[in-house]
């Protein structure tokens, strides 16, 4: 232990916080919060107890220590678990799921909000409901739901399709059709409201709100309006009998398994809302030692509803290794309102969280068996690629480059690290061609390769046009470079290799045409048998990589056309340039309609032809900057 975190122990205070370890290199390799910083920061340097892996390795890289005083230890909570989701500390318990749950989506800051199934980073002014089961699960709900609340599913902040003309849905009864104005936002505002109730469990406010507006139609006389409220009712009434099932009490809770082995960990959780069990969901997470299940079910607890926008009331749980009472005053913080987490010790309570855990086993036991096929057929992957390629050493750790552009235009570069045979996403990287004019797909890899490695050992790495500060795990050295292309861009990695002095470190490209690898020093390319899983590897990591490249320069061009000539047109301003893209559906197809159809899109004539020849120009250009023959990786 280094003298200086000896004499910070020797100072700590006897108050709740949030504690940071760093490793040599300075990276956040743990963050944890206490009750009291001075004992629990103690702790960690004391005699190993037996069998504490975890302890024991996390204390042999620890280099530096760094404290937060909280006022208490619910704010302790709130910070460590910022902390974590910023710095994503390796000995942290992280919330890993085995694939990305897909969300029913709400978009409530429009004035006529829409619904969508989302996958992804969240964003501000939308509320989400799930995650559910698998997208088929999400599907079937909102098909289900689309007979009770007509809520448009068009895209953009404003609806209707481009042409202006109501879309399928509003000729079937499926949408209000606030495009054609047969609906006001308030009375549009009630089904939004009435839907997101729908998605929280309060059913019965939602049925009876129906029937009062079913009443009030009838009343009224609007017999075809209240003969609609009746067939939504119906429709709800559907769907509420194929979600039933057992649930011991009518109030909103979730209950949570959790099973072990000695590498993994999974969690069972099980939702119940309005008296309705509405699914499992199964999450897994790699151990880094030896962790309690009362550790680990916290660290489970803060990382799940950390990111949920649906805490219920309850939370059932085998055991707590924290203050369930700070526990619960954070989860009401975070939900607004009381919510309660506790252990149940008897009763159909009880029954619940054993069935949780046993899912919970079950699906462990499951993945186990998928994983480790997996794991096998990946190593005889790895094993016949190192021995058909001549390779220095085992391609642990893969990177994979790619280039797309067209005519030279918004050309970027890719790359993807697969570690293990198993892709690594957060690691990957994409590159805007900053040095490199024309259409010189060698050239461009080349200084991809370069301003890549040029960092190599270091934290920072560029993403895009900008460099930013990241913990990443690019500071690693690759078993194995492999380059979309053939002998040109061999010889373009091998150069930018020797040139920075990077040793240790195989390269390969993968050609197209026939699936053959170039290695240096061998005149005649590598043929990897047909079908073999050498091959199927190799194949997959570039396909990624070219997806990546390929999506990056999609975005690009989509983003040059709508933020260049359209706005360089004179009597082309904002309000006109909506008008034109709303109309159309986009400014490609702005760009490709005629005199007439410019003309019929509600600008004047001099602004028409304006936007035309522009457009007209525009398409010259390009295709004097296409040489045949060529295109983008």
């Amino acid at each position: 232990m280094r003298k200086g975190i000896e004499a910070r122990l020797k100072a700590l205070p006897d108050v709740p916080g949030v504690y940071v370890f760093r490793d040599g290199e300075g990276r956040v390799i743990y963050v944890g919060k206490a009750r009291s910083l001075r004992d629990r920061v103690r702790s960690y340097f004391r005699g190993p107890a037996a069998g504490d892996y975890k302890g024991e390795a996390l204390r042999g890289e620890i280099s530096d220590l760094e404290v937060t005083v909280c006022d208490s230890e619910v704010d302790a909570l709130i910070l460590e678990e910022t902390l974590i989701k910023r710095h994503q500390p390796r000995f942290n318990v992280l919330l890993k799921d085995d694939k990305s749950y897909p969300f029913i989506a709400v978009t409530v800051s429009d004035e006529f909000p829409r619904v969508m199934l989302f996958r992804g980073k969240r964003k501000r002014g939308v509320k989400y409901y799930g995650p559910y089961v698998s997208a088929g699960a999400a599907r079937r709900t909102m098909r289900l739901l689309e007979r009770i609340f007509p809520l448009r599913h068009c895209r953009g902040k404003d609806p209707g399709k481009s042409g202006g003309s109501p879309c399928l849905y509003r000729d079937m009864g499926l949408c209000l059709g606030p495009c054609t104005g047969d609906v006001d936002p308030g009375e549009y505002g009630r089904y939004v409201e009435m839907f997101t109730d729908f998605l929280e469990g309060r059913h019965r406010d939602v049925l009876r709100d129906l029937d009062a507006r079913m009443w009030e139609a009838s009343r009224k006389q609007e017999y075809e309006r209240a003969a609609r409220i009746r067939n939504q009712i119906q429709s709800a009434e559907e769907v509420l009998a194929h979600r039933r099932s057992v649930s011991s009490s009518s109030g909103d809770y979730d209950v949570i398994g959790v099973h072990t082995d000695r590498e993994r960990a999974c969690f069972s959780v099980a939702r119940n809302r309005g008296g309705f069990h509405i699914g499992n969901l199964c999450f897994f997470n790699e151990l880094p030692g030896d962790t309690g299940d009362g550790e680990l079910v916290c660290e489970f607890v803060k990382r799940y509803y950390g990111r949920s926008d649906s805490i219920p009331e309850q939370i059932l749980v085998p055991e707590v290794a924290e203050d369930e009472a700070a526990l619960s005053q954070w989860l009401s913080i975070m939900r607004g309102a009381r919510a309660v987490i506790r252990v149940p010790e008897r009763g159909p309570k009880m029954g619940e969280l054993s069935l949780a855990e046993a899912n919970a086993r079950v699906a462990l036991e499951g993945a186990d068996i998928t994983r480790a096929g997996d794991r096998e057929r990946i190593e005889a992957a790895l094993s016949e690629l190192a021995e058909g390629l001549g390779l220095s050493r085992f391609p642990l750790r893969i990177e994979c480059y790619d280039i797309s552009t067209m005519g030279g235009a918004a050309s970027v570069g890719s790359m993807v690290l697969f570690v293990e045979g198993f892709p690594a996403r957060r690691a990957y990287r994409r590159y805007r061609i900053k040095f490199t004019p024309g259409i010189d797909d060698v050239g461009m890899m080349k200084e991809v390769l370069y301003r890549r490695f040029k960092r190599f050992g270091s934290e920072s790495v560029e993403d895009g046009d900008s460099e930013v500060e990241k913990e990443s795990t690019l500071g690693e050295k690759p078993d194995l470079v492999l380059l979309d292309g053939g002998v040109g861009q061999l010889g373009a990695g091998r150069e930018v290799l020797d040139d920075l002095g990077i040793e240790g470190v195989d390269i390969a490209a993968l050609a197209k045409r026939f699936e053959e690898v170039y290695r240096p020093g061998r005149p005649e390319p590598v043929l990897l048998p047909r079908g073999s899983e050498a091959l199927f590897l190799l194949q997959r990591i570039r396909d990624e990589a070219h997806r990546v490249a390929v999506s990056y320069h999609r975005s690009l061009m989509e983003k040059a056309t709508a933020d260049s000539w359209l706005d360089q047109v004179a009597g082309v301003g904002p309000a006109r340039k909506k008008r034109l893209v709303r109309h159309f559906g986009s400014p490609g197809k702005v760009s490709r309609a005629s005199l007439e159809e410019l003309e019929s899109a509600g600008i004047p004539a001099k602004v028409a032809e304006a936007v035309f020849e522009a457009a007209r120009s525009l398409e010259r250009e390009r295709n004097d900057a296409v040489v045949p023959g060529t295109g983008g990786a």
